[in-house]
């Protein structure tokens, strides 16, 4: 069974999200920027910890069948 289109969008927001906290995180760690108690360090783990959670929710994801593009380009 596939997944909905919804599903999709939500998990490829979902990467986008973690990817972008990892990055800002890294920018953080790189020129020690402090933000209150908003730190690259803090901001690194969240976002490594939400893209491990992803990647293995994402490992239970349902395989899509392969076209057959024999229908497409007949012979």
């Amino acid at each position: 069974m596939a997944q909905s289109k919804s599903t999709k969008k939500l998990f490829n927001m979902a990467y986008g999200l973690g990817a972008s906290v990892v990055i800002i995180g890294a920018l953080f760690k790189i020129l020690h920027w402090e933000f209150g108690s908003l730190t690259g360090g803090l901001l690194l783990a969240i976002g490594l910890i939400t893209e491990a959670l992803i990647f293995a929710i994402s490992a239970f994801e349902p395989v899509d069948d392969e076209l057959d593009w024999s229908l497409v380009y007949p012979n």
